[in-house]
């Protein structure tokens, strides 16, 4: 029942368009030393992440409108090494009490749906899939979602954000790296090779061990600016909020 749920209230007339069937070549990220591999492709469509409501029902409006906003490429499908990562969005100030994970394969089939609770906004908030969710296949690109349920009665309401995601382990030069790096350099190594989902988990866990550190900072800058996204680079990542 959860997935029919999932597949008609974001279902072929609007799910599709963000996983277009064509794929492309993905465009390189602003900043040199995070470029992935050029031929980490793109699915056509993806620029904005989601979707949001005409009136934002669930925005104060004594401030101005904030974005929610997913961590995630939209140039390139972003690797993970994790067969139930942990995906990661930007909450803007909302009164909404839940939001709602999903999952979904290429065809826009829904694969897995869960509603956690709201505690904390204006703040980063990180969901990891739990064991009862599908483990991701190998080689095979996978769309997740972030809706902020903003009437339980209104569904077409929810603010809606996602991001591609691949799983794949690193090729045996790559482990052999990986196994000596550590640190700022092995985000690098990570974001360099295309796996961002494992280079922004490796410096979250940075910055939440050392949150002063002045490196892990700029380098937290330089990610986000790599995914288009300077205007959360002022917002240490030591902030995340588990769910």
């Amino acid at each position: 029942m959860q997935k029919r749920f999932v597949i008609k209230r974001l279902g072929t007339q609007s799910l599709l368009p963000l996983i277009g069937a064509m794929w492309g070549v993905g465009m390189a990220p602003a900043i040199a030393s995070f470029d992935p591999p050029p031929d980490q492709g793109s699915p056509v469509g993806t620029a904005g992440g989601g979707s949001r409501p005409a009136q934002s029902a669930c925005f104060p409006k004594t401030r101005n409108l904030s974005v929610l906003t997913a961590l995630s490429p939209t140039t390139y499908v972003g690797l993970t090494t994790q067969a139930r990562p942990t995906v990661r969005v930007y909450l803007p100030p909302t009164t909404a009490q839940v939001a709602e994970l999903s999952l979904f394969d290429a065809q826009g089939r829904g694969l897995y749906q869960t509603i956690v609770p709201i505690s904390r906004t204006d703040t980063f908030m990180q969901f990891s899939f739990p064991s009862a969710a599908p483990a991701l296949s190998a080689q095979q690109p996978y769309y997740w979602t972030v809706a902020l349920i903003c009437n339980q009665n209104q569904r077409t309401d929810d603010w809606i954000i996602g991001g591609w995601i691949r799983q794949q382990q690193p090729d045996s030069l790559l482990q052999q790296r990986l196994a000596t790096t550590y640190g700022i350099d092995k985000v690098k190594l990570y974001a360099e090779a295309g796996f961002w989902y494992d280079a922004l988990e490796t410096l979250v866990q940075l910055q939440q061990a050392q949150p002063h550190n002045a490196a892990l900072g700029s380098t937290w800058t330089n990610l986000l600016q790599s995914i288009g996204l300077p205007q959360l680079a002022s917002m240490p990542s030591h902030s995340f909020t588990d769910q």
